[in-house]
């Protein structure tokens, strides 16, 4: 029997876990995990209050790029837990009270940063 194919769990789907999706898809399953629908290309943001048709080529819908191109899984919804040792995560889906569990053999936190311009350390 072959052995069973080993799961990377990636939270955050911004640059970072979308680019470390396409390089493991081939050799891992992969599972993106992301609060967030969409992917957005922040900087570009302020052209589209001047030319709002240039939106669309800043943000595109997760899922239909994740699933449909990329051929991994993408799950909307929070990381509520990461137990490390256990290699699993808690999830609670965007629109679901039911928290979901997800077993991994490799986690990735990709989920950028916050910055918080009113508290001392920025988040």
């Amino acid at each position: 029997m072959a052995p069973a194919q080993r799961r990377v769990l990636i939270i955050g789907g911004g640059f970072s876990g979308l680019c470390v999706a396409r390089d493991l898809k081939n050799h891992y399953l992969v599972t993106i995990v992301d609060a967030k629908e969409f992917f957005e290309y922040t900087p570009g943001v302020l052209r589209a209050y001047v030319k709002p048709k240039h939106l669309d080529a800043l943000t595109f819908t997760l899922c239909p790029v994740i699933e449909g191109r990329m051929g991994c899984k993408f799950l909307w919804g929070e990381v509520k837990h990461l137990d490390g040792e256990d290699r699993v995560a808690t999830i609670k889906p965007m629109f679901g009270d039911k928290l979901e569990t997800i077993d991994f053999d490799f986690c990735i936190i990709a989920a950028g940063c916050n910055f918080g311009v009113f508290h001392k350390w920025g988040e």
